[in-house]
């Protein structure tokens, strides 16, 4: 399903920042879920009070052949009840696995709830997984009523505008289960269809097939209504097998779905180390252009060809003719992976992931390996499923003795994936020129010590941009000195992980001679 920020796509993004300013190949990582607006400076400094509310449910039928997610497979005849009713063993393990998962989450609850002097205002909740609809409806609907209902609740929707948004994959789900959904609150659905190739799912490991989308979808149409249906698909480029004409079709009916989907997420397929692709296809990733043998595939000793990974070339083609062939469809390319259909009167962009994209946004973060950011720390969850029970235990029992450990850097779940002030520079520069609305750079010189000298240093890493033709920088003096640096659209994108690393080479000059720094220059 959609790869959630809140997991882990800061820390990878962050590594960028120790490597050297060379060209890098493109990739859009699926560890990462635009138009321009002219001469117009977009800032959403605006809605700095903005928080989120990630929940993540870890269930998958199975691991697909690129994921390493933080999951727990529970086998590929499970239903959206989230067990398989002829396997008693099964069920009951399940039974068990889920009643500590939820429990452990409930405790997380109860320690923000506890942790709070008053309630929490939320713009957005996101169920990310995993795939939540595989979950049981009870185990949904007692999270949802801690978050929101019980006495104790912790948060808060903001009347009207708040965005809540459940990922279910095809074929885990049935009408009366999305009704139960729609009954509880959800109002947006991500929905995992990835592509509408039977023999590219089999390929990916998927367990859906494209009859499972359409009829998918349809019961979307029927619960929400043909005209108020607000779902997202996601769709992978770069799979093994795919061809330019595939990718052209896939995004042709796409397009052409009804009700039609009001949001796209698009991800090139990165192969990582330790997954099935990653074993698959080894060093292959670098050098893609012939077919592979492996002996032994689907569990027979003879060989087998396996289909080839698409060339960089042509996964750059299948980037630039999604941008330009989904805009002239009237989706907004607002970030790197994202495109949102824009009607005349709104845009229907993911609010809950433009808080990750905002200046100062935070967002709680509950689950097996789910990353928080409030006030300025950040707390990764362990992503071992016994290790995060037990994490919880210990938080439920320490909660009334001192501050829970997403509210000071002291203390730590996992991996040291806590941000300083300078962390914080580089997640706000690598999240921002991610966006078609760029970076504010009077933002960097207005906040916290960082102040001209840094804006200097990121307009000297961004240069490469401007030179390339890959770039621009937009004035706006009537709000700051500094104005606005955007990467272009498709071209710039291609590149943003080359540009980012060459901003980031130089921030961290700066950080190593703290004589450079100046204080605030607003003029």
């Amino acid at each position: 399903m959609t790869t959630n920020l809140a997991n882990n796509q800061w820390l990878r993004c962050f590594l960028l920042a120790v490597l050297p300013a060379v060209v890098l190949p493109f990739s859009v990582s699926l560890n990462s879920k635009r138009r321009h607006l002219g001469g117009k400076l977009f800032s959403q400094r605006d809605n700095e009070d903005d928080v989120g509310l990630y929940v993540h449910i870890p269930y998958c039928r199975r691991r697909c052949n690129y994921c390493d997610f933080a999951i727990v497979p529970i086998g590929a005849s499970s239903s959206s009840s989230g067990v398989d009713d002829d396997d008693q063993t099964k069920t009951k393990g399940f039974v068990n696995m889920d009643a500590n998962y939820k429990q452990a989450v409930l405790d997380e609850i109860d320690a923000i709830a506890k942790s709070s002097i008053n309630k929490i205002r939320l713009r957005s909740i996101y169920f990310g997984g995993g795939t939540p609809s595989l979950a049981p409806l009870s185990t949904i609907r007692d999270i949802m009523h801690a978050i929101l209902r019980s006495e104790n609740a912790p948060f808060y929707l903001e009347e009207d505008s708040a965005e809540v948004t459940i990922e279910m994959d095809p074929g885990t789900f049935d009408f009366s289960y999305l009704v139960a959904v729609k009954d509880m609150g959800f109002n947006r659905i991500s929905l995992g269809v990835q592509s509408f190739d039977d023999n590219l799912l089999s390929t990916m490991g998927r367990v859906h097939r494209s009859a499972d989308v359409y009829r998918s979808i349809d019961m979307i149409g029927q619960v929400f209504g043909e005209d108020d249906a607000n779902y997202s698909i996601d769709l992978i480029s770069g799979v093994p097998g795919l061809t330019l004409a595939g990718w052209t079709e896939t995004l042709n009916k796409a397009v052409q779905l009804h009700p039609r989907p009001l949001h796209m997420s698009l991800y090139d397929l990165q192969v990582e180390k330790g997954t099935t692709f990653g074993k698959w296809y080894g060093d292959v990733a670098e050098d893609n252009n012939d077919d592979v043998a492996l002996d032994g595939l689907h569990n027979n000793s003879s060989a087998h060809l396996l289909p080839a990974l698409p060339s960089a070339e042509d996964c750059a083609f299948m980037y630039s003719y999604a941008s330009g062939y989904l805009r002239s469809k009237s989706y907004e390319h607002y970030e790197i992976s994202s495109y949102a259909y824009k009607s005349e009167n709104e845009s229907h962009r993911s609010k809950h992931n433009q808080i990750y994209w905002q200046y100062t946004g935070q967002w709680y973060a509950i689950g097996l390996g789910a990353t928080s950011n409030v006030n300025g720390v950040r707390c990764a969850r362990p992503r071992a499923l016994s290790d995060y029970i037990a994490w919880a235990k210990e938080l439920k029992q320490n909660v009334d003795t001192g501050k829970p450990p997403w509210l000071h850097k002291e203390s730590v779940a996992s991996n040291d994936e806590l941000s300083d002030e300078n962390d914080n520079l580089l997640d706000v520069v690598m999240t921002r020129l991610r966006t078609s609305d760029g970076l504010d750079l009077d933002w960097v010189a207005e906040h916290g010590e960082y102040g001209g000298a840094y804006v200097e240093a990121i307009l000297r890493g961004f240069d490469l941009a401007l030179d390339l033709d890959l770039g621009k920088r937009v004035d706006n003096s009537s709000r700051g000195k500094y104005g606005c640096i955007r990467l272009n659209d498709p071209k710039g994108f291609l590149f943003s992980n080359n540009i980012i690393s060459n901003v980031f080479v130089e921030l961290s000059e700066m950080n190593s001679h703290p004589n450079n720094r100046s204080p605030v220059d607003c003029r």
